[in-house]
């Protein structure tokens, strides 16, 4: 999922573990797990499940997943894909607990570095976390200065290529120095930071937000027609936010959206809904330029807020592009809805200005 795998690797590796990097996602890797998934399941179970069945290939024979209670069918994908894979593959299951995520992980990593003392396993997640907030930060300087830049491809390259840079650190410093460097090589190829570009929240669920190949690199997409990019949803971000500040009772995401959704979105509608109407809502008052929001064909918490962001974009006017996309969905069609969009939001710019300019 994104760059997470990076991070996950250090943590791991550095802990003794021997680890079998699953290969790039690729068509084939789609193929393989619709195959083995339910035909009504959302996209992200049948990429794990192409995941798994081609790390299998390379030797894995025990998997990491991730489970929680909630509205939202991620809860289950850990049980249902055990059963798929238990009937030709004998391969272990690790789950982790979403809804507890710092102790799970915790306990996670005692049981499979048993010989790592306490504060070394503290060290390794908390390096995995600022490796994730660093790789986020990245991704941002790309989408602010990218979009300003004459040369939007040489910054994508940089910071798409940056993850790499990060293997094997070995101390927080190390972490810091890297992003520094990698931010200083981007901000010299904007060539006017100060300048005004059309701007666009992109909001849905998180799995179709943070993974390149299944949202069809919108981002990059995005920034080379010279749209800066809101994404609201960052892994860094993410896991730092549901395992130190959750843990000391800090932060609770249900709590923080249902606030900023209101009255469009009073309840938790499960998966990520809440947090894309209230990131939504936020965008309208913040003067956007567009939204586009990502979810799997059959998600039903993205579903749901799909209401309540018609009804903020028509009360705000403000542009919206849904893309519900499953395995079956043509990169073709996306990226012409989404030039057409684009296009869209630039006269619409352009003819305010020239209204502006007759008064």
């Amino acid at each position: 999922m994104g760059y997470l795998s990076i991070p996950v690797f250090n943590m791991l590796t550095n802990l003794g573990v021997e680890v079998v990097e699953a290969p790039a996602i690729t068509k084939k890797t789609l193929e393989l797990g619709s195959l083995y998934s339910p035909e009504g399941v959302c996209l992200p179970y049948k990429i794990n499940m192409g995941n798994f069945l081609e790390s299998i290939d390379k030797g894995a024979d025990t998997f990491v997943t991730v489970c929680g209670a909630g509205k939202c069918r991620l809860g289950f994908y850990n049980a249902v894909q055990k059963i798929q894979l238990s009937k030709t593959k004998d391969v272990g299951f690790y789950t982790i607990d979403t809804n507890h995520l710092f102790t799970s992980l915790y306990h996670f990593l005692q049981t499979v570095a048993p010989q790592a003392s306490r504060l070394e396993i503290v060290k390794q997640i908390t390096m995995a976390i600022k490796t994730l907030k660093a790789l986020d930060a990245i991704n941002n300087a790309k989408n602010f200065y990218g979009s300003r830049s004459n040369t939007p491809d040489a910054i994508i390259d940089i910071a798409n290529n940056s993850a790499r840079a990060f293997t094997h650190c070995q101390a927080l410093r190390d972490i810091k120095d890297k992003q520094d460097t990698i931010i200083q090589l981007i901000r010299p190829m904007s060539e006017d930071t100060a300048s005004e570009t059309p701007k666009i929240g992109l909001v849905g669920e998180f799995y179709m937000l943070l993974e390149p190949y299944v949202n069809y690199r919108i981002e990059d997409v995005l920034i080379k027609r010279g749209i800066e990019v809101k994404k609201f949803v960052n892994t860094g971000a993410w896991v730092y936010s549901n395992t130190l500040l959750s843990s000391l009772g800090l932060y609770n995401e249900e709590k923080a959206y249902q606030k900023q959704a209101s009255p469009y979105l009073n309840h938790h509608v499960g998966g990520d809904g809440l947090k894309s109407v209230g990131t939504t809502l936020w965008c309208a008052r913040n003067g956007y330029d567009g939204i586009i929001h990502v979810y799997p064909f059959g998600c039903m918490p993205e579903i749901v807020a799909q209401y309540a962001l018609k009804n903020i974009a028509h009360d705000f006017n403000l542009p919206l592009l849904s893309l519900s996309v499953d395995e079956h969905s043509s990169d073709v069609g996306v990226l012409t809805r989404l030039e057409a969009f684009v296009d869209c939001i630039k006269r619409k710019n352009s003819a305010n200005k020239t209204a502006s300019y007759s008064l």
